[in-house]
């Protein structure tokens, strides 16, 4: 049996912007999904069928990839600590385990950069027009600042420090599953990047000083400059429509209390957003916010390691 693991992102900043050239902070998170891979009658186990034609197609792009007639017959497991359809990076982690176990099950080839490659495609069909961001954190983990330049060409560091420690102070708040899919809303934000182009270039280019701002604050431990560059930043998020406005008072009730947060990845606009980053020194105070709307508060670890062959 073979069996890789890859594990959840967020966006610090810089979701929707990213697909319009602009740069992204994202993390890798401690929640973690794995595929297992092992000779037996074709069978995929995965938690949703969504899942299992992410799998089918992810193994279809290796195949296609080493020119192969077919592939052996496999059993595929899937399990998962990231929630599918919360903005965490669940299709992203899924491609990146898939094609590397696949990969290292029909060739014993383990190569982060080809993986990341492969699950890139694997990504576009899930998301139509997705940046890239999201594989390239899964892939590597720690923390990476991304820009998609051009179709062939992206620019990926990954940042070589961890977050001071005095700003240790970030959870999730789980404001429910979105009723829009990640492609639903880049397909929303391309159709008013259409209709009104020098508005939404506009806050693309505010979002893109907030996801400086953060990276600086990260590295030098502004708790201050952190704060104010996720308030702004959501608002930006917020003028391009993706807040749902039954979140908004929640928001606004943490900044007034001292904190920031934000959503993730692709957001939402019916209902719930997935789940928000929060950042604030006192947890149960900000869970006694949450607690009237429903929702549930986790601890998050940020900087995670990337795609990791188990056994």
């Amino acid at each position: 049996m073979i069996t890789v693991s890859a594990p959840g992102k967020l966006h610090l900043m810089g979701e929707h912007a990213v697909v319009y050239g602009k740069p992204a902070i994202l993390a890798a998170v401690n929640l973690r999904l794995s595929v297992s891979i092992e000779e037996g009658k074709p069978e995929i186990v995965a938690p949703a069928k969504e899942a299992a034609d992410v799998v089918a197609y992810a193994m279809d792009i290796v195949r296609k990839e080493y020119k192969l007639e077919k592939l052996s017959d496999f059993k595929v497991t899937v399990t998962s600590d990231i929630p599918f359809g919360f903005h965490l990076g669940s299709s992203a982690a899924l491609a990146v385990a898939t094609v590397g176990a696949t990969m290292y099950a029909v060739k014993k080839l383990w190569n982060p950069m080809v993986i990341n490659q492969l699950a890139y495609e694997v990504e576009k069909k899930q998301h139509g027009n997705p940046s890239g961001g999201d594989n390239t954190a899964v892939t590597f983990g720690g923390f990476l600042w991304y820009r998609r330049e051009l179709e062939f060409l992206k620019s990926i560091w990954q940042l070589p420090f961890r977050p001071a420690s005095n700003l240790n102070h970030f959870f999730l708040i789980d404001t429910g599953r979105p009723k829009e899919t990640t492609g639903e809303m880049v397909a929303l934000v391309k159709s008013k990047v259409q209709i009104s182009k020098s508005k939404m270039e506009k806050l693309f280019n505010q979002n893109e000083q907030q996801t400086r701002s953060i990276t600086v604050a990260l590295k030098e431990g502004k708790e201050d400059d952190l704060l104010n560059a996720m308030k702004i930043g959501e608002r930006t998020l917020e003028r391009m429509g993706v807040v749902s406005k039954k979140i908004m008072p929640l928001i606004r009730s943490i900044e007034n209390a001292g904190g920031a947060a934000k959503i993730l990845g692709g957001g939402g606009r019916k209902e719930g957003v997935g789940f928000l980053l929060c950042y604030h020194h006192d947890p149960k105070k900000i869970e006694a916010f949450a607690k009237p709307f429903g929702f549930s508060i986790r601890n998050i670890q940020l900087g995670e390691e990337g795609v990791r062959l188990e056994k």
